[in-house]
């Protein structure tokens, strides 16, 4: 029957029992130490201590850092999305005949306003003619061979790239000049 009752115990009751028992050890073990032995032991606690309160700094400083990246680059989904649009605007623009100048002024003002209200939200694009190539923000469609171009220097945009909060979201496509 008494085996009954023990099982029969709470898992809290177990904790606490086994609590109990340790800290009977732990003034067991203090009262045989020797002074030497508790400083160390103290020095051992102490360092401990230091290492735990300097591994939660770090958690702190991390996720807060994690948080502040979570929140300015939220808009990277929504800009993804958003970038075939303004691609497509810009062809519109490009391929629109001279005889309908309405359609194209009124095409230029949204594309305009579509640029100023991302802008609003850190939303810059890529431009890069006349720069030199840089794979981090470009990406090389093509190559050419123009004299009176520097080496290495982007030719032709193809496609602007964006970037959000210096994020690059999408390179520029480019066309890029190489000298045999």
């Amino acid at each position: 029957m008494k085996k009954n009752s023990e099982k029969s115990e709470k898992p809290e009751e177990q904790i606490e029992e086994a609590k109990k028992v340790d800290k009977d050890e732990e003034n067991h073990d203090l009262n045989t130490l020797s002074y030497e032995e508790v400083v160390n032991q103290l020095e051992v606690l102490k360092e401990e201590s230091l290492r735990a309160r300097a591994e939660l700094e770090n958690f702190k400083k991390r996720t807060s850092m994690e948080l502040s990246n979570a929140v300015r680059y939220a808009n990277s989904e929504l800009l993804s999305s958003l970038i075939p649009i303004l691609t497509s605007i810009e062809k519109a623009l490009e391929n629109s005949d001279e005889q309908k100048s309405t359609d194209k002024e009124g095409i230029l003002l949204i594309l305009n306003s579509f640029e100023k209200t991302l802008e609003n939200f850190n939303i810059v694009p890529i431009n890069p003619n006349g720069e030199e190539f840089d794979p981090e923000l470009h990406e090389a469609v093509s190559t050419v061979n123009e004299s009176g171009v520097k080496d290495n220097f982007v030719v032709k945009t193809l496609e602007r790239g964006w970037k959000l909060n210096e994020r690059v979201v999408k390179p520029a496509l480019v066309i890029v000049n190489k000298i045999n």
